[in-house]
């Protein structure tokens, strides 16, 4: 067996990438309904524990909701994201759509009414036409959103949620995140991937065996 040496030899290893998958679930920041039969009120006829989406008689209840993402870590890839909340009561019959958009403006919890509501945008918006039973959870995808929320592509203003073709009394209430029970709190869930490198390594001399 012949030993040979390299002494001069100098090899460098290039940085090895792995990525970690993550879930967080965040609540809201801020959450707040709004309806058309009383313009100038916040949260109308059932208090801040509840948010309100659908038709009762001829009025149409709006919930407006947002999630502060500052806690996923700068630079991650958002897999997924899901705006989980839950259904206290449901009232009449399932007619007509669900309809999910981004806001655009700014608004206050405290002070957001009909009247004044933030303005938002038909573009990417969700529609959906199962509507959720009382005592239930109820999920929207909200991956597209997230992902322009999180990355700077627009301003977070969180989401506007409405209905269309309600052709008589179809009236969700679901919990708010100023709820008692904070399991039944709204969340926005995500997954995400965040990639790393494994530092350069250097050999000085490399040795080959025979």
């Amino acid at each position: 067996m012949k030993r040979i040496s390299f002494p001069m030899m100098c090899v460098i290893l290039l940085p090895l990438l792995w990525a970690s998958a993550d879930e967080i679930l965040i609540e809201p920041n801020r959450d707040a309904f709004v309806c058309d039969c009383d313009p100038g009120a916040t949260n109308p006829f059932a208090g801040n524990q509840f948010l309100a989406q659908g038709r009762i008689s001829s009025c149409f209840h709006r919930t407006y909701i947002s999630w502060d993402l500052s806690d996923i870590p700068a630079g991650s890839t958002i897999e997924s994201a899901e705006f989980r909340i839950y259904c206290a009561q449901r009232d009449g019959a399932a007619s007509g759509n669900m309809l999910y958009f981004g806001v655009t403006e700014d608004w206050n919890e405290n002070t957001v009414t009909f009247g004044n509501r933030p303005s938002h945008t038909e573009e990417g918006v969700v529609i959906l036409s199962e509507w959720p039973v009382a005592n239930s959870w109820h999920s929207v995808d909200v991956t597209d959103f997230t992902v322009d929320w999180f990355s700077g592509e627009t301003d977070n203003y969180g989401l506007y949620c409405h209905s269309q073709y309600c052709t008589a009394m179809n009236d969700c209430l679901f919990y708010s995140s100023r709820v008692s029970v904070p399991a039944y709190r709204p969340k926005l869930v995500v997954n995400y991937t965040t990639s790393a490198s494994l530092d350069p390594v250097t050999w000085g001399e490399v040795k080959v065996i025979e």
